[in-house]
């Protein structure tokens, strides 16, 4: 019957239920740019191949990262160097990582996003 079914899902565990991603843009310190990079972290849902991919921030990957209806990863994102290297170094994070969120390199099309000289 459509109320037993009704009753059985607002009942479900709370690991089912949607959970609220809070997006987060990181602000590189004088000192990430002194160690010359950050780890950016990374969602997104493992059912859809297409949703979108959000920044969060370290704290919550750990919460995502144990649900099986979310990817995560992260990645290391240099800051400082030459211009060609740091590219070079960002653009392989973005590889690697994609091994995990396919479609990551559409996220982060700045290589130099943060960069300093």
């Amino acid at each position: 019957m459509d109320i037993d079914r009704y009753k059985n899902i607002i009942n479900l565990k709370p690991e089912f239920n949607e959970i609220s991603i809070i997006t987060h843009l990181p602000e590189p310190t004088d000192n990430d740019y002194k160690k010359g990079y950050i780890v950016r972290y990374f969602v997104q849902k493992a059912n859809d191949i297409n949703s979108p991919i959000y920044e969060i921030k370290q704290k919550a990957i750990s919460k995502l990262s144990n649900n099986s209806f979310y990817i995560t990863t992260s990645l290391d994102w240099r800051l400082v160097g030459p211009t060609d290297e740091v590219k070079k170094s960002n653009s392989a994070s973005i590889r690697i990582a994609s091994q995990r969120i396919p479609k990551l390199q559409l996220y982060l099309p700045n290589l130099l996003q943060f960069y300093k000289k």
